[in-house]
């Protein structure tokens, strides 16, 4: 039996334990995967990086700035019922369009802390279904569907989201037939390198038939500081897209894309500058860009729960133009 002595002795001098890689007394090296992780990750959490948000949003907050997402031309008019804490219903009519005729679209959707379900139907029966559950605070699936009559335009979309401490991953399948090993795999990654800059890949497969294939990769970085954000996206095939969004005061953001197309032979460039602006009443968004094209759309808030919109685009080179009005009732 070891005396006391020896033992206190063996517990002040312990044997180190080995690092992930280090010299062995016969010469050899050994390499520990598991500790390369272990020190990675812990060095990972001193630097104490955030999250970079998702890939998907990697423009969001440029695009916020200008109409695409707001712009609409004929009549339109939303009614939305709030009928629970978690439940409300959507009644949109909309006429006289240019693209599209008189159609009417009812939707609805559920909401608790960790569920989301949505569900619309129009009037020419296209239905569409969102699903999206949050398994942790980190994780979250999310299914998509899409019914229509037309053939071929029908949609299934499966994805998979993970938001860790600095960096986001995510996964989506559309339309997956593994009988005939079809569908569309789209996989990205975002992480966080330093406090401000983010680096990330996106690769997208499309497989139409099961004899034909096509790959395209994209690289990505976003840079974050208090009152601005720019970005950088460099795809396959040949096309580049840069944004800067800057948020000028509470009341005024500023937002810029430049789109530049290279490949196949092509040399084209389009840049589009807008503006969102929030008065006491009123929101107003504007942008413009090289190819003519000078758009609008303003948000008057004519009462609690009642809001006037006018729509206006004008495409000077084209000679074209589009005009909308509608009204936005919320009970």
């Amino acid at each position: 039996m070891a005396s006391p002595s020896s033992f206190a002795a063996s517990q002040s001098n312990p044997k180190p334990i080995l690092q992930p890689t280090e010299v062995l007394p016969s010469g050899a090296w050994s390499w520990n995967p598991l500790g390369w992780y272990s020190s990675l990750s812990a060095y990972r959490r001193d630097l104490n990086l955030p999250n970079p948000g998702s890939f998907e949003g990697l423009h969001r907050e440029a695009k916020n700035a200008f109409t695409a997402n707001y712009g609409f031309d004929g009549a339109q008019a939303n009614i939305v019922k709030e009928l629970s804490q978690n439940f409300h219903v959507q009644h949109q009519f909309s006429l006289g369009s240019i693209a599209t005729p008189a159609q009417y679209n009812f939707s609805t959707g559920y909401a608790t802390e960790r569920t989301q379900l949505q569900g619309s139907m129009d009037s020419d029966w296209t239905t569409n279904a969102t699903v999206k559950h949050m398994w942790t605070p980190r994780d979250s699936t999310k299914l998509q569907a899409s019914l229509t009559s037309t053939p071929g335009h029908s949609m299934l979309q499966v994805e998979q989201d993970r938001h860790g401490s600095d960096y986001s991953l995510n996964g989506k399948l559309v339309n997956p037939n593994p009988l005939e090993n079809t569908g569309i795999f789209l996989a990205s990654y975002l992480q966080s390198v330093t406090h401000d800059l983010s680096i990330g890949s996106e690769i997208l497969i499309q497989r139409p038939t099961p004899d034909m294939e096509e790959t395209a990769t994209s690289f990505v970085a976003k840079y974050t500081q208090p009152n601005y954000i720019a970005t950088l996206q460099s795809q396959g095939s040949g096309v580049i897209q840069a944004t800067y969004f800057q948020r000028i005061n509470e009341k005024v953001d500023f937002g810029v894309e430049l789109t530049l197309l290279l490949g196949g032979g092509r040399r084209e460039a389009v840049c589009t500058v807008g503006g969102k602006f929030d008065f006491r009443q009123a929101t107003f968004r504007g942008q413009i860009d090289t190819t003519g094209r000078l758009s609008a759309v303003l948000e008057e808030k004519m009462a609690p729960g009642f809001s006037f919109l006018v729509s206006g685009d004008l495409d000077h080179m084209k000679g074209q133009s589009k005009f909308g009005v509608g009204i936005m009732l919320s009970a």
